[in-house]
């Protein structure tokens, strides 16, 4: 769908809490919301792999794949039949293992058709993930609907960490999240590099030699954990907990913590006690709590710390928002206090935050995805096949390789052509070549690439020969800039960002299209 750009009003103001500094950030911050697709999702994700897609996880149990600006009709991820909804339910987040580009290795956090909690790692040609290739790595009895928390994350050193929901039902009434021989109610971190079946427990968790708790466990007392995540830039980790009736909070987990925090639920909710008197002594304090009385908010929706290219005046912010007021807020430690601003009333009921590979924000709602601005939003450039796509491409590291792309007309009409001088796993030259119709306004275009061996040169009514070895899928990413995400079968499967080496004399990127 063609991105709309809704203007939600939107000048910051300020907002304190609980006695906060009044020195918060002299900024103006013209926060807005534009349209990218209509589609509804419950975590927004990258691969990390170059393609620069952007992974939906719908409730229902399939994964889609949103890419410039369209929406894939085929799902990347179709478990439906494995997967309970209903209340808080679902296939609840997604994550892609560090290597993804290499392995093609994620993993699913969804309620099953028993209604526990299901970790599962699944195989992937990159393009398509394969549900057989479902591993369970974790099954979490849930006795109730709700409270199943749940946002995966990669964080340092490739660890998995995940926020895990108190089993559900008002009060924790089974004390799951004061209880260590459960991991409901407890944010985890389990090592999955390198496996192929199961997981390790990282050496340095904090209750690792305690035969009295899980070794999974790295802090507990959470109530439901929506959402979780990095700070990209110092590795700090977010926590946005649910509150049961009156408050809710933020709690920060700092880069390089041992762990071992107890973030109080369900002694206290926030900063105050939860049923009667009660002692705050080993408990973690919120970095942030808001009342449910003081903006209409009832449930916390957690997002993340803005780390793109194309807003300064929002670097730094960790955005979030609530699921009742729709108010997004910007929270930032300024001179070591927690400072936090209205950003904007978005009328709207937030259900996740995502990025994508450049930093980028985005914030889905039952109104489907919206990519997060300060002032008009910089979309990303499409650029369609023309001539000004003709020359020589490299990719970076591929030394003594190249892409040879000319876009032209014949008589069937516009056409591209590639000729890519690579090697094969024996060192051996190899050349691929193909060619595709494309039209006017195509920014992507699917290739069948063949492998061209013989004649001997010289011998002039030789022909070669030609085998088809698989797909190539080219698209244009900005003047410098192609990707080609391939699958070879045997030969390989990767993703390549291609950079400019020369351009054809007379096609100016920068002009108007020509062929």
């Amino acid at each position: 769908m063609k991105p709309q750009s809704i203007t939600i009003g939107l000048c910051a103001s300020l907002c304190l809490f609980g006695g906060l500094s009044s020195q918060l950030l002299a900024q103006e911050i013209d926060l807005q919301l534009t349209q990218v697709a209509s589609i509804i999702a419950l975590d927004i994700k990258h691969a990390g792999d170059g393609s620069n897609r952007i992974f939906l996880a719908q409730q229902a149990g399939e994964v889609r794949v949103l890419k410039n600006g369209v929406v894939d009709e085929q799902p990347f991820l179709n478990i439906t039949e494995r997967v309970l909804i209903g209340s808080e339910r679902g296939l609840l987040s997604i994550e892609f293992a560090p290597d993804f580009a290499n392995s093609g290795v994620f993993y699913a956090w969804y309620t099953n058709r028993d209604g526990n909690m299901v970790l599962s790692r699944f195989q992937s040609d990159g393009q398509v993930a394969d549900p057989n290739s479902e591993q369970i790595l974790l099954d979490v009895f849930q006795p109730q609907s709700n409270h199943n928390g749940g946002r995966l994350q990669f964080g340092p050193n490739g660890m998995l960490w995940l926020g895990i929901g108190d089993g559900g039902g008002a009060g924790d009434p089974e004390n799951f999240a004061q209880n260590n021989r459960t991991l409901l109610g407890k944010l985890i971190r389990i090592d999955v590099s390198g496996q192929t079946v199961g997981y390790t427990i990282p050496a340095d968790n904090p209750f690792v030699s305690d035969p009295l708790v899980n070794s999974e466990i790295f802090a507990t007392g959470l109530r439901n954990p929506w959402r979780i995540s990095f700070d990209r830039q110092s590795n700090d980790l977010f926590i946005a907990d649910v509150g049961q009736n009156r408050f809710e909070e933020i709690n920060v987990v700092l880069a390089g913590d041992s762990g071992g925090q107890n973030f109080g639920w369900n002694i206290r909710e926030g900063n105050s006690c939860f049923a009667g008197s009660c002692s705050s002594d080993g408990l973690t304090d919120p970095v942030f709590v808001y009342g449910h009385d003081s903006n209409g908010g009832c449930s916390v929706t957690g997002g993340q710390v803005y780390r793109g290219p194309d807003y300064p005046q929002l670097q730094g912010l960790y955005i979030y928002s609530d699921f009742c007021s729709g108010t997004l807020w910007g929270l930032q430690q300024v001179a070591g206090q927690w400072q936090n601003q209205v950003l904007l009333e978005s009328g709207m009921s937030p259900l996740t935050f995502g990025e994508d590979e450049r930093g980028s924000m985005y914030m889905a709602t039952p109104e489907g995805i919206f990519l997060i601005s300060d002032g008009e939003a910089i979309l990303p450039s499409v650029l369609p096949f023309d001539g000004s796509i003709s020359g020589t491409w490299i990719a970076p590291g591929l030394n003594d390789q190249g892409f040879f792309v000319t876009v032209g007309d014949d008589v069937n009409g516009a056409f591209v052509f590639i000729a890519w001088f690579t090697f094969d796993a024996d060192g051996n030259d190899l050349w691929l070549v193909g060619n595709a119709s494309i039209s006017e306004a195509d920014s992507t275009v699917s290739l069948q690439m063949q492998r061209l061996s013989g004649p001997v040169f010289g011998e002039q009514d030789a022909s070669a020969v030609r085998d088809v070895v698989g797909t190539l899928i080219l698209s244009t990413i900005d003047c410098d800039g192609l990707q080609a995400e391939f699958d070879f079968g045997a030969l390989g499967s990767n993703t390549l960002a291609l950079s400019r080496l020369t351009n054809i004399q007379g096609r100016d990127c920068g002009a108007a299209a020509v062929r």
